[in-house]
């Protein structure tokens, strides 16, 4: 299916941070909040003008593959689709098991290679996937109906990369489908933007994302945690309550708190630290730039003030969020100690929301 290496023991697909019984977007069979997009997409599918080429744009986690994964299987097997508004499938349809398996035939997805000798990913997708793509969207089907290719995520490809796909995009054969996830559309080739239609993935409501995750079977205050935490992603809500996510997100907004009063923060250095922080970090660090700017946000058109600094002013606030990401962007680019790092930022935010610099 994808033409691609794996790692030893691994699915051929990647399948990011998630959980283990967490099912992956090509495993999973349900989506949230995207029905007026499938709706769109299957009265284009019923007319014959489904484009060839599609970008499905939104943030990390906004449901993006998982989307795709649904087109995809619609498109393989239309006799499995279960109405005629949506993309879903039976579980227990033979391409909904092909796709999960990482094996159909006419299904090609894109992705960084797995390098063996560095027994990681690679950090682009190259020319020499992309041209493999091409060749497989060039075969007869398998069923005699459609090929479908996915780049998971566009943003990825190389330079060269790119070009190559332009002439998949360009001379598209009959009854192909290549879909461009990406979280950044605007950095992609402006070429490759023109020959493709956009589908853009906007926020879910805190609600939304909350009920989701209740239905998936997360405790009602994980959920509310991860889905306040998620900036309407339901991907990404849905990892950080599979694994240590809730826990770092608690922290971030505890470290807001002790900083604003003055408080000691060497525990939160100590948790941060070394290996055992490595995966709590990129969450707590997340979180704090987002509390932040969500605060500064709601603190100028007149909203209820931070929790964690109630008297703040919408500056005070809007100066600590530019100099949290700037400490971090910062402390990571020159590979700083994170412990230091945490101190750095506990300095210079007191002083940016109004309090003792000592």
């Amino acid at each position: 299916m994808t033409g691609e290496p794996s790692a030893p023991g691994e699915n051929r697909l990647h399948t990011g941070d998630m959980d283990a019984d967490t099912p992956a977007p090509h495993q999973r069979a349900t989506l949230i909040g995207r029905e007026d997009v499938e709706r769109r997409l299957r009265a284009a599918m019923r007319e014959g003008a489904l484009s060839h080429g599609w970008i499905i744009a939104g943030p990390s986690g906004s449901g993006k593959a998982t989307l795709a994964y649904r087109i995809a299987r619609g498109l393989l097997e239309p006799s499995a689709l279960c109405n005629e508004d949506t993309f879903e499938v039976s579980p227990d349809a033979r391409t909904f098991h092909l796709i999960a398996a990482g094996a159909h035939p006419d299904l090609f997805v894109a992705q960084r290679a797995w390098d063996e000798k560095k027994s990681k990913y690679q950090s682009e997708i190259t020319v020499e996937t992309v041209r493999k793509l091409t060749t497989s969207l060039n075969r007869t089907a398998s069923g005699g109906g459609w090929r479908v290719a996915i780049v998971d995520t566009a943003d990825d490809m190389n330079r060269n990369a790119a070009n190559a796909l332009l002439k998949a995009l360009e001379e598209p054969p009959a009854k192909t489908l290549l879909m461009l996830l990406s979280s950044a559309p605007g950095r992609l080739l402006a070429t490759i933007r023109s020959r493709c239609r956009r589908i853009d993935l906007p926020p879910l409501t805190d609600a939304a994302v909350e009920a989701f995750l209740i239905s998936e079977g997360v405790k009602a205050d994980a959920a509310k945690t991860a889905a306040s935490a998620a900036r309407g992603r339901p991907g990404y809500a849905l990892q950080l309550a599979a694994g240590d996510g809730v826990d770092a997100v608690n922290l971030s907004r505890q470290f807001l708190k002790t900083v604003a009063a003055q408080g000691d923060v060497s525990k939160f250095a100590s948790m941060l630290s070394g290996k055992a922080g490595d995966a709590r970090w990129e969450i707590f660090k997340d979180a704090l730039v987002n509390a932040l700017s969500d605060a500064a946000r709601a603190a100028a058109t007149g909203e209820k003030g931070a929790h964690f600094a109630p008297a703040a002013s919408p500056a005070a606030l809007t100066a600590a969020w530019e100099e949290a990401s700037r400490l971090i962007a910062q402390g990571e680019g020159l590979n700083l100690d994170r412990g230091q790092l945490v101190f750095a930022l506990a300095y210079d935010l007191r002083d940016a929301l109004g309090g003792r610099a000592a």
